[in-house]
């Protein structure tokens, strides 16, 4: 933004020297261009030409100006459009304004996973093209903050044209409509380091990091260039500055295979390093002005249906290090939220912890182990056992994976100047695996809704295609309120009757 606002000021001083050379060249004090003085307006006047009265060495200094000028405007744009053509990260503010901030508040809007599967994939693509509008269009109702982050469990586009397009189960490179969706719905960022960031190689990550960036959505926790500003993401919404970081714990096997200098590419850490890397990077982003700080963590797998301890204590150390927000990806199920209140010196300080927000738009089940429900024939008590096991897990992933949660956090400064939470509220989310909603994808099976618009309706609304999906987002708004309980009363369930107020001054948070 900087260059660009140096450019046009280097042009506006070369119009204005351009004026004064006019000036000089076509308005000279010469007696001898006009012999008989001023006259009395009815003698007759000689026609002009543009050259009459053209001082020859001022026209070839402007001449010069001129040739000059152009070539170094246009130097200047090329140079602009390079410096950001060659990053797709969200530039960092550097705190210019630390002495004179103004008052603001927000509201940062979080959602958990965007995975679809290759069924949802096929049902999303109408008349030639895909479409997600329906899939998640109801979802911009709960995700409707200042700021909103949600992850990405995959890739974008990464082969062009959408080449080679497969869902979560199939490959994990979705179409560029997905992208576009994200944006249209105001996502600001998603947080996209996890085991699946590298689905179709390095290659694939910095293709989806581009996409994402014509896009006009921000990424976490990888970056294409500038692996020293990996997690030092830094969003200006509304007069505060918002430091953004994310973490992957879970290494796949194709981050094995990357280069030295490609790993540097991904916030990839193993557990033991999990805090001391948050912490760094807090104090990074606080140096650079961070006032209100989000880590995004991925730290369990699919099948993770508790908080481990890992993830609990892994919470508290990123807690003291100075975190206001900490979100948990991986588990594709919604687990426990918690605030953890810490002293900063002399300061009492509170973390909002919410260890999974579970999947928005997927349709995952827990990864039953194929050999044991592969079994046939005359089985071992040892064996069965196994595959009760496995059956009663895949239930309950069946269902628990059609549930999830969105917060929104409003955050203000107040009169110390300090940034906090001023409330915190969430959204039950169900997918719909059987949708009769008909509008432009007329056959569109899958559809993530807020619950509360429909759980207390006198009659199943037309949304549902039966009365089984109905009652299973009236159990998934159950299910959800109870967990959101365990917050000690610190999350109150969202009015979804609220009216939004003046658009948001945003700088950085969008591409």
């Amino acid at each position: 933004m900087k260059i660009f606002k140096r450019a046009f000021s280097a042009i506006l001083r070369f119009f204005a020297r351009i004026a004064v050379s006019f000036n000089g060249i076509f308005n000279k004090d010469d007696a001898s261009s006009n012999p008989a003085g001023r006259g009395t307006g009815n003698e007759a006047r000689p026609r002009k030409r543009l050259v009459d009265g053209v001082d020859a060495d001022r026209f070839t200094r402007l001449c010069v100006i001129l040739v000059i000028g152009a070539v170094s405007v246009l130097g200047a744009v090329l140079v602009a459009a390079s410096v950001r053509s060659g990053s797709h990260e969200i530039p960092v503010e550097d705190g210019e304004e630390s002495d004179s901030r103004p008052s603001g508040s927000f509201t940062l809007s979080i959602g958990g996973n965007v995975m679809p599967t290759q069924e949802m994939l096929d049902c999303a693509y109408v008349d030639g093209k895909y479409n997600f509008r329906n899939g998640m269009s109801e979802l911009s109702e709960v995700l409707a903050g200042d700021l909103t982050v949600v992850g990405l469990c995959g890739q974008v586009n990464v082969y062009g044209e959408n080449k080679q397009v497969g869902g979560f189960d199939a490959g994990k490179n979705y179409p560029s409509a997905l992208a576009a969706t994200l944006s249209e719905l105001g996502v600001n960022y998603i947080f996209g380091a996890n085991q699946h960031a590298l689905a179709n190689g390095y290659d694939g990550m910095c293709a989806t990091i581009s996409n994402l960036h014509v896009k006009s959505v921000g990424v976490i926790g990888m970056t294409d260039s500038e692996p020293d500003k990996l997690n030092t993401r830094i969003a200006r919404v509304n007069g505060i500055n918002v430091g953004l970081a994310g973490f992957n714990c879970i290494e796949g096997a194709d981050y094995s295979k990357l280069t030295d200098d490609q790993k540097a590419h991904i916030a990839n850490v193993t557990k033991d390093e999990l805090a001391d890397r948050a912490s760094t990077d807090i104090i990074q982003l606080r140096g650079s002005g961070a006032e209100f700080i989000v880590v995004c963590v991925n730290w369990g797998g699919l099948g993770s249906f508790t908080e481990t301890d890992f993830i609990k204590e892994s919470a508290k150390k990123i807690a003291q290090s100075g975190a206001d927000v900490i979100v948990g990806y991986g588990p594709c199920v919604t687990l426990g939220a918690e605030v953890i209140a810490y002293k900063s010196g002399d300061t009492d300080r509170e973390c909002f912890v919410f260890y999974s927000l579970g999947s928005i738009y997927g349709n995952n089940l827990y990864p039953g182990q194929s050999k044991i429900m592969g079994l046939k024939g005359n089985l071992t008590d040892a064996q069965k056992k196994a595959l009760e096991t496995e059956k009663k897990l895949i239930q309950r992933s069946k269902t628990e994976m059609a549930r999830s949660m969105t917060v929104n956090l409003n955050i203000a400064r107040g009169s110390d100047g300090s940034v906090s939470v001023e409330q915190a509220s969430y959204n039950p989310i169900y997918m719909i695996r059987n949708s009769a909603h008909g509008n432009e994808n007329s056959h569109l099976k899958y559809i993530s809704v807020p619950c509360a618009k429909y759980v207390a309706a006198e009659e199943r609304p037309a949304i549902f295609a039966d009365d089984k999906e109905w009652e299973g987002c009236k159990a998934a708004f159950k299910a959800i309120c109870a967990i959101a309980d365990r917050s000690g009363g610190r999350l109150v369930l969202r009015d979804l009757t609220e009216t939004g107020g003046e658009e948001p001054d945003v700088s950085d948070g969008k591409i």
